[in-house]
Order: C-alpha cells, then structure tokens, then sequence
C-alpha cells in the first residue's frame, strides 16, 4: 500500500517528488511534496460556482471577469 502511494505521489508531482524522501516519518517533507507549489497558483484563485457569483464580485471588486466555456463532457469522455 505504501509503495502504491508513493508511486502515485511520484507520478502526480515530479516536480516535488524528485529532491524528497518521504520515508512516512517527516510529516513536513510529505505537506511540502502534497501542496501546490508556485507553479500551481491559479489553484489559489477564489473561482465561482455560477456565473451570478462571479459577475456579481466581479462588479463588486471592480475586476475583469474571465468566463471559461466547455463543449462536451467534463471529464473528456465522450
């Protein structure tokens, strides 16, 4: 179970991974390797559910609005 973790942590982050021994006793090396890193700061942006939600703080804050529109399904499976 451990190695499969690993594995999966090794695959999903090999920016973060690479320089880490996450031997499961350093609770710190495993948050470093498990959250997003400079690289992925639009994870840090207050996204909105609805557009409402979105117009609405975006007159509020007097900011652009980015609307992002998909044709399919979600997951890509079509």
């Amino acid at each position: 179970m451990f190695l499969t973790t690993t594995l999966i942590l090794a695959l999903s982050f090999p920016t973060h991974i690479d320089s880490v021994q996450l031997d499961g006793h350093d609770l710190d090396a495993w948050k470093r390797a498990v959250l997003p890193g400079a690289e992925e700061a639009w994870l840090t942006i207050p996204w909105h559910a609805t557009l409402h939600e979105g117009l609405h703080a975006a007159g509020h804050e007097q900011k652009p609005l980015l609307l992002w529109l998909m044709n399919g399904h979600p997951l890509g499976c079509t």
